[in-house]
């Protein structure tokens, strides 16, 4: 069983830590190291949770987190172009190259899980050929 609520609550989490950094930035108040870091930290995290749960998510899970995801997403988004468009870029160089990259998995896990859990169509050959070997090993 997919473990939904520690997720939301962490996806409700890292968007607010995110759209705190972002009007921090936007405002011109300098944004801190170790906050960038702890907001990296919680997104790796999270993309490890989401990756740990990835068979276990059903549709009614996505239909609760997708959304959530989906805002966190936009939130990252919009804290990495304002820290392209800001002074700020050199001093955090190494946090936001590595904002960029969890922001590009965890879009990667939320893509996978929309093609391959949600919108998986059932493979036709691969379920005969399936059914067809457990009636064979039945019948040894």
């Amino acid at each position: 069983m997919c473990r939904r609520v520690l997720i939301s609550k962490n996806i409700a989490s890292i968007s607010t830590r995110s759209l705190e950094r972002n009007l921090e930035a936007a405002s011109g108040a300098s944004v801190s190291t170790s906050k960038m870091a702890r907001l990296n930290r919680s997104m790796n995290a999270l993309y490890e949770l989401l990756y740990a749960e990835f068979n276990d998510i059903n549709k009614a899970d996505y239909c609760v987190i997708g959304p959530q995801l989906n805002i966190l997403l936009k939130t990252v988004k919009d804290l990495y172009t304002t820290f392209e468009h800001t002074a700020s870029r050199t001093f955090l160089k190494k946090e936001i190259d590595e904002l960029k990259g969890n922001y590009s998995a965890l879009y990667e896990i939320n893509d996978d899980m929309i093609r391959y859990r949600l919108n998986a169509a059932p493979d036709k050959k691969l379920s005969a050929a399936l059914k067809e070997a457990s009636s064979l090993i039945d019948k040894l």
